[in-house]
């Protein structure tokens, strides 16, 4: 902020006036609609017109009697269903004035008025209500039965406004905004002051005579309704500030781009940054996408609270979990200044990168600098550990680009307890080689984050086998081999958790055969029995969960005290592709879903990808049982009988995998991104209310998903792209596996240049059967350069094969690997493995994605955008009413 700008910021918290605590009742309010959310038979269907009717013909004339005089002693508590309809008819303060005026003459305030989540005692409450209306429960309960009213019909009547329309407009609110970063005191308080800029704007705008469409981030917004939900504080705030009533319309959900709210929210973002010179888009404030699908419009009822999941496994203490952590990080660089005369400002760029290793991030990206407003930076996940690195560089014709300076940003300043999760101001760089400069060069960097959540652990299954002469020359002994196999659970970062067996033995005094699975904690040399095979079927031992059928749609189910999970095929919830509808249902992928009195309406706690042999877990008290699941179903095979129940048969030739009888050690990795959900196409992730950009594309080819190629070529081959050539706009592009002993040549076997939609772009195979004589150079295995944010990018593995039986994934001296799954700006990429014989003559330089990928690993958990998926507030100004 300059002078004139800091003032005008300063104008606004001490002009723009509140007369409510809204912070606290920010968080009372999103209590509230999550307990709404549990009882989502509110959103629509039959027990929303009866919750409507209790409204009119119940709760408003009792609150129009308490207004007068109180009718209990302390608080009156409203039932939940009829503060669900108060709540919507509020957040339209101009129509529910003039209701609450035509019936009762006055506006019904909310003073002295308590929720019924939360509340000590509503036995007054209830007293009185079943006092009323003997015949009306006071809480409506999905199980109630529909019973008819007496009521006077002009107490119904007399309300026009479309009260169904309203909760329908709502019902999705409380996912734009029930996160922990909505729930942290220091972001609501940061949200209040823009709450009060955004007034301000809208001030401005009507002293001039100037009527402007002014959209909210959700931040905003969640301000917006609160201070709407004190309908008399609300309009004695509005009038004194502008002398009318200020509307809230929710009408509008049409986010395409050049229509009303695209434009609107454009608009707003270049005059909030121009008037107070702070960013307008804010990390964990932004737009996330429409609402999974449910599973089920039915909920699972549940007798008590118990069942959070903590006790389904008792072997799971002994699990060497990483505790990964991730924040949501937004960063744009606003300005430089003291640049050298010789370096021209358009040629310059910064590069960011962590000084340690991130789960998150891998070589890092570019962004531009850009001084105009109302333009957008990166949306970025990391750890929030370590500095961020910012490095200026000076794009030269003939050379390769060179640094100025750089400067080191501890996260901790902007995650840590003590932080206001963002920040903006200049930052002198510490100069490079003869570029030091009186006064120094200085960046001007914005920055803002979430709070540090758990991330989601993700782990590839690797098997093992040993090697058998007998299994080359005896093909039947296959099944005997496999039973000595090992699969091994490997974290990213290579960490083993946990390796499983099945082993068979006979049992004493008996001709039977019994088989188990068994567990070894690579750490502490222990052994753990997970599950064994009894009356042709497998039941889990070290575990509370028990194994049935299920009859409603589902494959199994698993059920443990007061909660239940249920296994679906496809990815469902938060595992859902959200970018578009091109993605047909994953048959690959088997989704578990928890139901408990906290999410009657199942919650996404694990995901298995078949395909890629990926296995995702959400929830740790879970890791245990669904790595022993996952196993069962990827080693099941229909003709010897083996099932995990009697009616569900996971066949094998589901599972793509390679012949056990010539891979001694198969690293089965596919698309890294592939069992990772929510990711973004090319052609639809274009960013709503700004500009889409990628880390590893510069701003003006970001928008369009489509970057240029690199072109990677060698002496003796090269690979251009690995599945399609440019711009492919497919569904799924499929893997190419090159043999050649010198030629070696892949032109394509992912994705071409800017590939613009893919659902799934494959995978690059380089085998070379030449001991030392082949030769491949490839730039990208999976997508090239570029790739616009595709469905899942595939994976570059490096294969020789020589003197031995086994293939393993190698590097040899002449090969030389910068990228493996993507090339730059990638949204969701594959992983590279780079396994040399020789030490020192493999190199990588790349491990998963090339530089600014976008890593959709942990935008899987709560559906979090991926590229810079911008958003804005379900509600918007339209104009002004006055009352």
């Amino acid at each position: 902020m300059d002078g004139e700008q800091a003032a005008r910021w300063v104008a606004a918290q001490e002009g723009v006036p509140v007369g409510a605590d809204l912070v606290a009742a920010a968080r009372r309010q999103l209590e509230f609609l999550a307990a709404v959310d549990r009882r989502r038979w509110l959103y629509e269907g039959p027990l929303l017109h009866r919750a409507i009717r209790r409204y009119k013909a119940c709760w408003l004339p009792l609150l129009a009697k308490h207004t007068q005089a109180p009718v209990v002693d302390g608080p009156l508590v409203v039932p939940l269903d009829c503060q669900w309809i108060w709540h919507c008819h509020r957040l339209n303060p101009v129509q529910y004035i003039r209701d609450c005026k035509k019936v009762y003459g006055r506006i019904l305030n909310n003073d002295n008025v308590e929720s019924s989540i939360g509340t000590k005692s509503k036995i007054q409450s209830e007293k009185v209500w079943k006092e009323l209306y003997p015949e009306e429960p006071f809480e409506l309960e999905y199980t109630s039965s529909e019973t008819t009213m007496d009521v006077n019909p002009g107490a119904t009547e007399a309300i026009s406004y479309d009260l169904i329309s309203a909760v329908k407009r709502q019902s999705s609110f409380y996912y734009q905004v029930g996160t922990p970063t909505m729930h942290d005191q220091r972001f609501l308080a940061e949200a209040l002051a823009r709450y009060k800029g955004f007034l301000y704007l809208i001030k401005m705008n009507q002293d001039k005579g100037v009527q402007r469409f002014r959209v909210p981030t959700y931040d905003v917004d969640l301000m917006w309704h609160t201070h709407q939900l004190h309908p008399v504080t609300y309009c004695k705030d509005m009038l004194k500030l502008l002398g009318k009533v200020l509307e809230h319309d929710d009408t509008d959900a049409d986010r395409s781009e050049g229509k009303k709210l695209d434009v609107g929210f454009t608009e707003t973002t270049e005059q909030f940054e121009s008037i107070f010179g702070a960013r307008y888009w804010k990390a964990g404030c932004m737009y996330r996408g429409n609402m999974p699908s449910p599973v089920t419009s039915t909920p699972q009822i549940f007798s008590t609270e118990v069942g959070n999941g903590s006790d389904i496994c008792k072997a799971q203490k002994d699990l060497n979990v990483l505790d990964i952590t991730f924040v949501e990080l937004y960063l744009q660089i606003v300005d430089i200044k003291n640049l050298p005369s010789a370096v021209p400002k358009e040629n310059v760029y910064v590069w960011f990168t962590k000084n340690q290793s991130d789960m998150f991030i891998s070589d890092g990206g570019r962004l531009d600098i850009s001084t105009v407003t109302g333009k957008t930076g990166a949306s970025l996940q990391c750890e929030p550990t370590g500095e961020l690195i910012l490095t200026v560089m000076v794009d030269q014709a003939s050379k390769k680009p060179e640094p100025i300076g750089k400067v080191s940003i501890p996260l901790q300043h902007l995650t840590g307890p003590d932080s206001k999760l963002s920040f903006e101001r200049w930052f002198e760089l510490k100069a490079h080689g003869g570029h030091a400069t009186s006064p120094p060069v200085s960046l001007r960097v914005a920055a803002s984050a979430t709070v540090p959540c758990s991330g989601q652990k993700v782990f590839s299954m690797v098997r093992t086998e040993p090697f058998s002469l007998k299994s080359c020359l005896l093909p039947h002994s296959i099944k005997n081999q496999k039973m000595g196999s090992w699969t091994r659970f490997l974290y990213d970062c290579g960490t083993e958790l946990i390796r499983l067996q099945i082993r068979e033995h006979k049992v004493k005094n008996a001709m039977a055969f019994k088989r188990e699975l068994v567990g070894v904690l690579k750490s502490r040399k222990q052994q753990l029995q997970l599950a064994e095979f009894r009356e042709n079927k497998w039941t889990l031992k070290n575990s509370n969960l028990s194994i049935s059928g299920s009859p409603d749609g589902s494959m199994l189910n698993l059920k443990c005290d007061n909660q239940l999970i249920k296994l679906y095929q496809g990815r469902k919830l938060e595992y859902e592709r959200k970018c578009c509808k091109c993605h047909s249902e994953d048959a690959s992928a088997v989704t578990a879903v928890r139901f408990c009195s906290e999410h009657p309406y199942g919650k996404a706690v694990a995901l298995l990808d078949t395909e890629s042999q990926l296995i995702m877990v959400n929830e740790d008290e879970f890791l245990l049982p669904w790595i022993t699941i996952s196993f069962l179903f990827m080693d099941a095979d229909g003709q010897d009988g083996v099932e995990l129940i009697s009616s569900a048969v996971v066949q094998k030739a589901v599972v793509s995998g390679s012949d056990p009888a010539i891979v001694s050690e198969t690293h089965t990795l596919g698309d890294r991104s592939a069992a990772v959900a929510p990711v973004q196409c090319g052609t639809c992730s274009t960013a709503l209310g700004g500009e889409k950009v990628m880390a590893g594309c510069k701003t003006d080819h970001a928008s369009s998903g489509a970057c240029p190629a690199a072109v990677a070529s060698g002496e003796d081959g090269h690979a251009e792209s690995a599945g399609c050539g440019s711009g492919c706009g497919g569904g799924n592009c499929g893997p190419m596996v090159v043999e050649d002993s010198k030629a070696n040549n892949a032109k394509s076997g992912g994705c071409g240049s800017g590939c613009g939609g893919g659902g799934g772009c494959g995978t690059l195979l380089k085998a070379s059967t030449m001991t030392g004589e082949g030769q491949a150079k490839s730039k990208s295995g999976g997508c090239g350069s570029g790739c616009g944010s595709g469905g899942s990018c595939g994976t570059l593995l490096k294969s020789k094969a020589a003197d031995r039986d086994s293939m393993v994934i190698e590097g040899s001296k002449a090969s030389h690997i910068k990228s493996g799954g993507c090339g730059s700006g990638c949204g969701g990429c594959g992983t590279l493995i780079n396994s040399s014989a020789t030490a020192g003559q493999g190199l990588a330089k790349s491990a998963g994605c090339g530089s600014g990928c976008w890593p959709a690993v942990a935008a899987a958990v709560a559906g979090c955008p991926v590229a810079g998926d911008g958003g804005f507030g379900s509600s918007s100004v339209s104009s002004l009413q006055e009352e």
